[in-house]
């Protein structure tokens, strides 16, 4: 039998792999004496078959799990494309032989690649040739990267737990000195934003959760409180240290969110949009106009004291005038990756670099070019 079991949501692919354990023990205890784990980096396509072709010993299967293989194969896109299946191509003929009594698992794990967190897919050449083995089997847990599929999959999660969420925003009264309660009114949607597309993260952290409230309902304080994780993707602090002209951090969360597989394509979007906000604040604040049109323009953000004041602290201190250079400068950065002038990265950083120059020291509003100092 063949399995391939691949994707980017590790929690059900190695709860998946538990369960497969667990049949070919059968309860006899013999699993380490049927159990062989290949490191597929070096592997040659005989090397997988071998260890199959003995029968078990006392359990109702041999296991034979090869990992790692599946991601030498996997496209990364670029100059290098995919890679063709070369040597690997006999081994659907090999697999043909194995015994019903083995279940070989082609394993594939979310991995590290060129600084980037990736998945096997089902564009993978290893994949396709492995499909068209006689009976084999796929099972594909695709990465939580939707924000719905996300909060659905917690909201299971902390059923499963006997985590019971109670949506609502927080009275005053129950924040601590210096508190600020998260936009999100609902636990699962808060968890969902600082959590991102980690399964294993999320387990751990609705593990730690069910541990606190032992019973009782979960509030949007709790999972502020206990809850570790970073708000996915993060660009709001990630542009509000540009606009703050604090390059250090910018740049560490920049490769942070490049390092987590985000396109650098969507990042200078979300870049792009924030300063196109900042510039409809700065045009309402120069134009003297009323705060209740200021609130319209900031939406959620109105509702909370600390973020509105930064927010228009940022837009005086800027003013329209560095904000049409901001643009100029973004548009600069994203001809220059497409013209082949520079690659990607390198661009971002140093559009980065050149946003945070532009940020005006922090101060009270002076006179000049668009309110900067």
């Amino acid at each position: 039998m063949i399995l391939l079991l691949y994707g980017g949501d590790e929690a059900a692919i190695r709860r998946r792999l538990r369960e497969l354990k667990e049949q070919a023990d059968g309860g006899t205890g013999m699993l380490l004496h049927n159990l062989a784990e290949l490191e597929g980096r070096d592997l040659k396509p005989a090397d997988v078959v071998a260890p199959a072709m003995a029968p078990p010993f006392l359990a109702p299967l041999r296991l034979v799990i090869v990992e790692h293989l599946l991601a030498r194969y996997e496209p990364r896109g670029g100059a290098r494309g995919s890679r063709a299946p070369g040597a690997w191509a006999e081994l659907p003929g090999l697999l043909e032989r194995v015994p019903p009594t083995s279940l070989i698992v082609f394993l594939g794990r979310p991995f590290l690649a060129e600084q980037q967190m990736r998945q096997v897919t089902d564009a993978n050449p290893l994949v396709q040739l492995l499909k068209k083995v006689p009976g084999a089997q796929v099972e594909h847990y695709p990465a939580l990267t939707k924000l719905q599929d996300r909060q659905r999959y917690i909201r299971e999660e902390a059923a499963v737990r006997g985590i019971r969420f109670r949506a609502g925003a927080p009275r005053r009264e129950e924040l601590l000195p210096g508190e600020e309660p998260p936009p999100e009114t609902d636990p699962a949607a808060y968890l969902a934003g600082i959590l991102g597309g980690n399964t294993l993260l999320i387990a751990n952290e609705l593990d730690k959760l069910a541990l606190w409230a032992m019973g009782r309902e979960v509030t949007v304080l709790d999972a502020m409180r206990v809850c570790a994780g970073e708000r996915e993707p993060d660009h709001f602090r990630m542009v509000d240290a540009l606009m703050d002209g604090d390059l250090g951090t910018a740049l560490e969360m920049l490769r942070r969110r490049l390092a987590l597989g985000e396109s650098g394509q969507g990042i200078l979007g979300a870049v792009f949009e924030r300063y196109r906000s900042l510039g409809a604040l700065a045009a309402l604040i120069e134009e003297g106009a009323p705060e209740a049109d200021i609130d319209r323009q900031l939406g959620n953000v109105a509702r909370f004291a600390n973020l509105k004041q930064a927010a228009i602290q940022r837009a005086r201190r800027h003013g329209t005038g560095a904000v049409r250079e901001a643009f100029a400068i973004l548009v600069e950065a994203d001809r220059a990756h497409k013209m082949n002038e520079m690659d990607e990265d390198t661009a971002l950083e140093a559009a980065f670099a050149r946003l945070a120059a532009l940020a005006p020291v922090r101060g009270p509003l002076a006179t000049g070019r668009g309110g900067r100092r």
